[in-house]
């Protein structure tokens, strides 16, 4: 019942949220932006509403270099006559961790999370932009790569707490035709999508420097590196990415 209700929703957020794309007027804006933003998209190619917020990311990454944009493909749509080729059962389990710490509605696709912090439609384009703009400045973490080495450099943050350092391991771009379920006859770009999350521990904030043997991962597009209060998921603090 209420997986159908869910549904019933999402399918009216899909014929709203063509409207609310990023204007290009409001992307040029987000130029200016020198601090991190980490969007945090779930979604899945089983939802006839995400395409638009599939769109919308693709948009703002493109904006800017401080803007670190992830895919997180959850798994509870997959009974919807079309599996999910990005899907991870992590992705599931990290968005609704994220609603039980917002105590937000949800979980349900397309979601995006903005820092950890703040919760939306991920198709309401220029509500997004709004509440890029007037987010809280966060740390950069500096990360390089060299060889199988990854180089992470920890900024000194003020304060006294305890942050979990989660590694975020994401594929290329990938272009998905999608020949049954919701989106039947669609072709689909997924920006960032997530492979892996991996715990790198925890930082008491004091500025320094780290390395992770990355050797493992395989062929894959970059890394992205959270700085999380709370554990898993909760306010970012501090974000960097780098690509291969």
């Amino acid at each position: 019942m209420i997986q159908k209700f869910t549904l019933l929703i999402l399918c009216v957020l899909g014929f709203t949220g063509l409207s609310n794309l990023v204007q290009t007027k409001s992307i040029q804006a987000m130029e200016n932006i020198d601090s991190p933003i980490v969007l945090e998209m779930f979604t899945s190619q089983s939802c006839s509403s995400c395409p638009p917020a599939d769109k919308v990311l693709s948009q703002l990454e493109a904006q800017s270099d401080n803007i670190i944009a992830l895919s997180c493909h959850v798994t509870y749509w997959n009974h919807l006559h079309w599996e999910d080729t990005l899907s991870k059962e992590f992705c599931s389990t990290r968005q609704r961790d994220y609603v039980r710490a917002l105590r937000s509605r949800g979980p349900y696709t397309p979601q995006i999370m903005i820092n950890g912090k703040q919760t939306m439609v991920g198709s309401q384009g220029a509500k997004i932009v709004r509440a890029i703009e007037n987010a809280a400045p966060i740390k950069s973490i500096d990360l390089s790569l060299d060889g199988d080495i990854l180089d992470i450099k920890l900024p000194e943050t003020p304060g006294n707490d305890s942050y979990a350092l989660n590694l975020v391991i994401y594929k290329d771009a990938h272009k998905q035709s999608i020949p049954s379920g919701e989106n039947r006859g669609r072709t689909v770009t997924y920006t960032n999508p997530v492979e892996r999350i991996v715990s790198l521990g925890t930082w008491d904030g004091t500025g320094k420097a780290m390395d992770h043997d990355i050797s493992s991962y395989g062929n894959v597009k970059g890394y992205a590196l959270l700085a999380q209060k709370n554990g898993k998921v909760g306010e970012i603090i501090a974000a960097g990415k780098v690509s291969n």
